[in-house]
């Protein structure tokens, strides 16, 4: 990770040093590379989905209903129960990953 991070600091800093004048190749690859990963999160985050409304229909309430009781002690320590709140700090992980990205196509 560290690695990745390296170089696209020095993507930046290439570009700042040529005063933003990025080609269009260049432009254009950065582009794809962005939506290929907002691409991979949001098929996460439809299988996240996916479980979570398993869970709704097997428990009858929805996730906005759950997790505060959940958060708050009211349901108990079920492994369900664990699982499904853990699957919704995972879907607003991957929601914030997703906006950090900026919206946009994806392919």
């Amino acid at each position: 990770m560290a690695a990745v991070l390296e170089k696209v600091q020095r993507l930046e800093h290439y570009i700042r040093a040529s005063n933003g004048q990025a080609d269009w190749v260049l432009e254009s690859t950065i582009e794809k590379l962005v939506a290929r990963e907002r691409g991979k999160l949001r098929q996460q985050l439809a299988r996240l989905h996916s479980h979570t409304a398993d869970l709704e229909a097997r428990y009858g309430w929805t996730s906005d209903e759950f997790y505060p009781r959940f958060e708050r002690g009211e349901l108990g320590d079920d492994m369900d129960l664990i699982e499904w709140s853990a699957t919704i700090e995972m879907i607003r992980n991957l929601q914030r990953a997703i906006g950090a990205l900026g919206e946009g196509p994806s392919l």
